[in-house]
């Protein structure tokens, strides 16, 4: 039986970080309990025109740098996540954005430490990035993301034409919910 009373990590931290973000007098986050809003993960909605915002959460593994990467790229990590092309492209799911979760490893003071960034992707944009990606086996699409450990610079490195595909404008770019 599913757990329909917690959320998974990812969602959690976004779920946090909106009441962060937003007044908690003008803005509320739910999450559904209905199994048949599978694609929708969060629902901000404004407490003065009930607009409402659906929000997909993706959440990926932190991998650490390879050298060949960071000698490419400079200081970063990638994160590596998979979606069903069906996911995306279903205009029924009425999901409004995409939030990645990014951890990013990077040297500290004494130690490794990981930062949190966030990716806030309107769906009708991601679906445009979408169409310069191959689908691969299972009718998905990869995307490895590159992001730097200051939250300046994020990319998709892996698509058709082996051009990055520049991600950095929606980087923590929590207003954009608000459009």
């Amino acid at each position: 039986m599913k757990n329909l009373w917690s959320l998974n990590i990812d969602e959690l931290l976004v779920a946090s970080r909106l009441k962060e973000k937003f007044s908690k007098s003008k803005y509320e986050v739910f999450f559904p309990l209905n199994s048949q809003m599978k694609d929708i993960d969060l629902i901000l909605v404004s407490l003065k025109s009930y607009k409402t915002v659906r929000i997909q959460v993706k959440g990926s593994r932190t991998y650490s740098p390879r050298k060949s990467e960071t000698q490419k790229w400079g200081e970063g990590s990638a994160a590596w996540f998979t979606i069903t092309k069906k996911s995306i492209f279903n205009l029924k799911s009425g999901v409004s954005y995409y939030i990645f979760v990014l951890h990013s490893i990077y040297n500290g003071d004494i130690k490794k430490d990981i930062r949190i960034n966030y990716l806030i992707i309107p769906v009708k944009e991601f679906r445009t990035f979408c169409q310069k990606k191959t689908i691969r086996k299972g009718e998905k699409y990869h995307f490895f993301i590159w992001i730097d450990p200051n939250g300046n610079r994020a990319f998709d490195f892996n698509n058709r034409k082996g051009k990055e595909i520049d991600l950095s404008k929606y980087i923590d770019n929590w207003d954009l919910l608000l459009k």
